[in-house]
């Protein structure tokens, strides 16, 4: 099958998704999950046809445009396909890197001139030598963008950053659902997640607080191991200020005696899943926000909804490794 995007025709290989072979001829598009969860690689077929597959869980007005999904897209034919507005670029710079904990940095951006974002989506980065990784906000606008950044091993992004204070990059976005809705003060409020995944629910949290929301809020973090729920004193703060929050850490290792928070009734050993379903959650009138490890998102977005919760108020923000090859088949 023979694509044709930005002045380029070239034939798609065996099993290739219509992302990759756009990334194997030197383009880009973005693409945070790559599993169709986030739906940042939507581009428009301007001839050919779309298979139903790559279109799976967008709205009716999405597939009538004849959007689609890069990354699941295998077509059985030719396609002509242009990028939709969305992929802007913006010229930034880190401006300071701090250390929150053994694994995570919290990295800050200048925010460009006339970039407009909500706390809790997320951005593409792009380094002068083309390395792209996604990353979600976890600041309000009005300053330096907030990022939660995962010292992965050998990870090309995460290390080079570490000491990258006043180096250039280009954002593009933002991206994703995974913001605060001001106009439902009331509505119980329900985010969890997994490692890094705490960025975009802190900014959730942040927007929540800050628009005086009333109703009540959630807020479980799991990490394997104690040192993993970073920020925890931030989020203590934020508690007591807002006593509508309410707290719970899961981990599946005991502490050790010396680690900080040991002996919090707060933070107990079980799966994020049970302690989740295990909670005191208004399924049924929540809105959920699901962040972090992908076999999480998607496992608690299916339970969540068995509990009671809409589908139109579950929101995903699911996290997948840099290189990780994804059916586009598989059930997303």
């Amino acid at each position: 099958m023979a694509i044709c995007f930005e002045g380029q025709r070239f034939e798609l290989r065996a099993d290739e998704t219509v992302l990759e072979g756009i990334e194997r001829h030197g383009s880009s598009l973005p693409a945070f999950c790559r599993r169709g969860v986030c739906q940042a690689c939507l581009v428009r077929a301007k001839s050919g046809a779309v298979p139903a597959a790559a279109q799976r869980g967008l709205k009716d007005g999405l597939r009538q445009q004849s959007l689609f999904l890069a990354c699941l897209c295998q077509p059985s034919g030719d396609l002509e396909v242009e990028r939709i507005d969305g992929g802007a670029a913006w010229a930034t710079r880190v401006e300071r890197v701090e250390r929150l904990s053994e694994q995570v940095l919290r990295v800050l951006l200048t925010a460009p001139d006339g970039f407009s974002h909500r706390a809790g989506q997320f951005i593409q980065l792009e380094r002068s030598d083309g390395l792209m990784r996604a990353y979600s906000i976890a600041s309000l606008p009005g300053g330096p963008l907030e990022l939660h950044v995962e010292r992965l091993p050998g990870g090309a992004m995460s290390r080079w950053v570490e000491t990258a204070t006043g180096a250039p990059l280009t954002l593009r976005g933002p991206f994703g659902e995974c913001f605060y809705l001001p106009d439902e003060p009331e509505r119980p409020l329900c985010l969890a997640g997994t490692g890094t995944g705490l960025a975009p629910l802190l900014g959730v949290l942040r927007a929540a607080i800050a628009a005086r929301h009333r109703g009540p809020i959630q807020l479980h973090h799991g990490s394997r191991q104690r040192g993993g729920l970073y920020l925890w004193a931030e989020l203590e703060a934020l508690a007591r200020d807002a006593p509508q929050l309410e707290l719970a850490g899961s981990v599946l290792e005991e502490p050790a005696r010396s680690e900080p928070g040991e002996g919090d009734e707060r933070i107990a050993v079980r799966r994020l899943d049970d302690a989740l379903l295990g909670s005191n959650v208004a399924w049924s009138e929540a809105r959920v926000y699901l962040c972090g490890n992908y076999d999480f998102v998607r496992r608690l977005q299916k339970r969540a909804y068995l509990a009671g919760a809409s589908l139109a108020r579950i929101h995903a923000d699911a996290f997948v490794a840099p290189g990780a090859r994804v059916a586009p088949g598989a059930q997303a």
